[in-house]
């Protein structure tokens, strides 16, 4: 009750406009894609993958992209906060193997370029953390591709009865009107 209750202030806070929840995903994953670099340093990551999906998704208003990215978002910030854990572990216990052992060489990148990273990380985390209802919401607020297809066909008046398929041209079916002037061939626009 208590999430659902911090959920929803959360998600009040960002606007409905799917042209300002667009501008604040490409602001934020532009951010992640830059930090990506950083973090590759040390970090076999897919961060600089995901904010491209996310750059595509924002920049091409695509409902379907932009779901995509926002499961994937999640299931980032998940995958990066067990990270995060695991890895300064990692650092902590290097840093005494360093102190206990300085003239032997180990496999784990020097301790300075391994908190750099962790904290590049944790700058990524919280960018994520920051976009999530901003995807959300312009997810939410997208008009599908089925929702265009719909108000063409009420638009047009068009119906599947009025269509049948003429011949096969390469294993395609070619659709052409039966009288019904609504089908796009017969229009200029789509």
């Amino acid at each position: 009750r208590i999430m659902t209750e911090i959920v929803g202030q959360v998600l009040a806070f960002v606007g409905e406009d799917p042209e300002i929840n667009a501008t604040w995903v490409l602001r934020f994953t532009s951010i992640q894609f830059g930090i990506a670099f950083f973090t590759s340093i040390t970090r076999t990551e897919s961060n600089a993958a995901l904010a491209l999906l996310g750059l595509y998704s924002a920049y091409g208003r695509k409902k379907e992209a932009t779901k995509l990215y926002f499961v994937f978002l999640l299931l980032s910030i998940v995958t990066d906060f067990i990270w995060m854990i695991m890895y300064g572990n990692q650092i902590a216990g290097a840093e005494t193997q360093e102190v206990q052992n300085e003239w032997q060489d180990y496999a784990f990148p020097p301790i300075g370029t391994a908190k750099f990273v962790l904290g590049m990380s944790v700058i990524s985390f919280v960018v994520k953390i920051m976009s999530t209802p901003f995807v959300y919401k312009l997810y939410t607020n997208l008009v599908g591709d089925e929702d265009h297809i719909m108000s063409a066909r009420n638009a047009y008046g068009s119906s599947s009865s009025g269509t049948r398929p003429s011949f096969v041209v390469g294993g395609v079916g070619s659709y052409q009107a039966t009288g019904d002037t609504g089908s796009y061939q017969n229009k200029d626009e789509l």
